[in-house]
């Protein structure tokens, strides 16, 4: 997928380097806020219900590597300082193609990408089930030709191939299964016509905000902190997508539809009502002491570990809440 620089975004935005210079990017040595509005600037470490409370944008990384300007970045979360959060997922992204973009630049960036991991989830889609239907349509087309000459063929469950094959008083039985083969082979044909409609009438829905929580843990006096995560409803495309089940030889077409008779294609997945939908995601604050700022080229990033924001030098870092911060979850 292609990745975009800052000047592919600003190039997209229609946003000429006149226009940028007077935006007051932060991290470049300016004195505008950054993606993590006024708390960009902090000479004590921000609590999370400040932190998140405020308009601004954070970048959600694995948080097992340090930031760095070509670690990848998951999704883009965009706090509306009221409450509410967008999550915009990333594909190939890393910090370094955020470098010097302010959170207007960096949240059309987000908008691109989003849209662009929804069309290669739904390309990814369709192109295996229609693999699966080449198969699947071979096979039955096969089967159906040997059921309808009496031949039976590609009978073998018995050991045997052809009908003649098979002992006199096994064949009632032999001629039902292979019927039965038959019958789910078209079944799970259907299903995946179905299923492909499905994928392919699918358009893209830009992501809405999502209120959050912030809920602590305490230690075992209840009165110290000792863990917080931040928790929302994010975006999940869904689509119709067979994987393939034992598929080692399907060089020629009579292996093929054997494969399809005695293994099959894994045909368990339901079609969608919808190609969107939510599910509720937890991201753990990891401890004070793994609150981090690394500086990546001109813009330096702040947070806690697997979530960052852009921060001016010398920020003091984030922390958790106090258990009786207001407006929080405490167990």
């Amino acid at each position: 997928m292609r990745q975009y620089t800052r000047r592919n975004v600003l190039k997209l935005l229609g946003v000429g380097a006149v226009t940028v210079a007077g935006l007051g990017l932060v991290g470049c040595g300016g004195s505008g806020e950054g993606a993590g509005g006024a708390a960009s600037s902090a000479s004590e470490p921000v609590p999370a219900s400040q932190a998140f409370a405020q308009a601004g944008v954070w970048m959600q990384y694995d948080g097992d590597e340090q930031i760095g300007k070509d670690v990848e970045i998951e999704r883009i979360l965009a706090f509306d300082g009221n409450g509410n959060v967008t999550a915009y997922q990333c594909d190939g992204v890393t910090f370094a193609d955020l470098n010097g973009l302010s959170d207007e630049e960096i949240i059309e960036f987000a908008k691109q990408q989003d849209k662009a991991v929804f069309e290669a989830e739904k390309q990814a889609a369709i192109d295996s089930t229609a693999e699966a239907i080449e198969a699947w349509q071979q096979c039955y087309d096969t089967l159906k030709a040997e059921a309808d000459a009496g031949t039976y063929d590609s009978m073998n469950s018995y050991g045997a191939y052809g009908i003649e094959a098979v002992p006199e008083e096994e064949r009632a039985a032999a001629i039902e299964e292979f019927q039965t083969a038959l019958d789910n082979t078209k079944n799970s044909l259907d299903v995946a016509n179905e299923g492909q409609a499905f994928n392919e009438a699918a358009e893209y829905q830009e992501p809405q905000p999502q209120p959050y929580t912030l809920a602590l843990e305490t230690d075992g006096s209840g009165n110290v902190a000792s863990g917080e995560e931040i928790r929302f409803a994010a975006p999940r495309f869904s689509f119709y997508q067979i994987e393939a089940g034992d598929t080692t030889d399907l060089e020629s077409p009579k292996t093929r539809f054997r494969v399809l008779v005695d293994y099959g294609w894994h045909n368990d997945a339901e079609i969608p009502e919808s190609a969107f939908a939510t599910s509720d995601e937890a991201i753990g604050l990891y401890s004070p002491n793994y609150s981090t700022t690394q500086t990546v080229l001109d813009t330096t990033f702040g947070g806690y570990s697997g979530l960052a924001t852009v921060v001016n030098e010398g920020h003091a870092g984030f922390t958790w809440d106090a258990p009786d911060a207001e407006g929080i979850e405490v167990d």
